[in-house]
């Protein structure tokens, strides 16, 4: 086996929403790799049980990462412990109830703003300075829907267009310091979040629009690998399932589908579905995890 060109054997890993899904799946593998790990989540009781999961190499902290003060403070706590940070996973997200613009609760749409893309931006604000000096590695989980359309998911879909852009001008400005970053994107991972959204009537509706190929869930260890891999090859890309890579480098083909989704009649009733049901209101924030990374 080819060694890999960045060993995580030893290095300090902090990953938000690291508590289940994608993040928790991404530190169990990083531990098995020799990687010491802090996981950062709201829900502190659910990080503690993944650490102890984990063993001893393991930390928890909970924090949520809209809060650019308590990151701050989570940062300073986990370099205490562990002795500083080498790679970093911002995979901490959310995603509000199916809505178009003409529906959506503002708060919701602020909500996943704040949670999506000022919490990457907090997370990698907060421990930058950290990862320089060790000259080590940055994750930021961006999304299929970082150039698909996101119709009904719009907010989510302008969150992780901007956590691309971030990751990709974070690799240039890092390379002078030795450092790296790279910028993940999946498609749907099979996650409680991804469970919950498809039980949603308007997002069966979307779904029976689309091929199915498109939305079938993929395992989430499928996803965790691609990011583990990805920080030992210093990767500016992780992506999965297989159509993602292609997509995405066809990204101005792919979004000739905006004009077959305009016209297509299943897709109209979802969106009036979705425009006729109760409008969502804001409400405290899930566990943070990444339905789609």
């Amino acid at each position: 086996m080819t060694r890999p060109v960045f060993d995580v054997d030893g290095k300090v890993v902090l990953v938000t929403g690291g508590a289940r899904g994608i993040g928790h799946d991404t530190a169990c593998r990083l531990a098995l790799r020799g990687a010491r790990l802090a996981l950062l989540d709201i829900d502190g009781p659910a990080a503690e049980r993944a650490a102890a999961a984990i063993g001893p190499g393991a930390i928890a902290l909970a924090v949520d990462v809209s809060d650019a003060a308590a990151m701050a403070d989570a940062v300073a706590t986990v370099v205490e412990r562990l002795g500083g940070i080498d790679v970093v996973i911002a995979n901490a997200g959310i995603e509000p109830p199916p809505a178009t613009m003409l529906s959506v609760d503002p708060a919701q749409f602020d909500r996943v703003l704040a949670v999506n893309l000022h919490g990457v931006w907090n997370t990698v604000k907060a421990t930058l300075p950290h990862v320089v000096a060790r000259r080590g590695h940055v994750v930021v989980v961006a999304s299929a829907y970082a150039f698909m359309n996101g119709a009904m998911a719009a907010p989510y879909a302008i969150s992780k267009a901007a956590v691309e852009q971030l990751g990709r001008a974070l690799r240039s400005e890092l390379a002078p310091h030795g450092a790296t970053a790279g910028v993940a994107y999946f498609g749907f991972i099979d996650t409680d979040l991804t469970r919950r959204a498809f039980a949603s009537e308007v997002v069966g509706a979307a779904r029976r629009a689309l091929p199915g190929w498109l939305t079938r869930p993929i395992e989430v260890g499928r996803a965790g690998e691609a990011i583990a891999r990805g920080i030992e090859r210093r990767s500016a890309r992780m992506t999965a399932p297989g159509w993602v890579a292609p997509a995405s480098v066809l990204r101005g083909v792919i979004a000739g589908l905006d004009g077959l989704m305009t016209r297509d009649r299943r897709m109209h009733a979802a969106i009036h579905l979705a425009e006729s049901s109760k409008p969502a209101v804001a409400e405290p924030a899930p566990p943070a995890e990444a339905r789609t990374g």
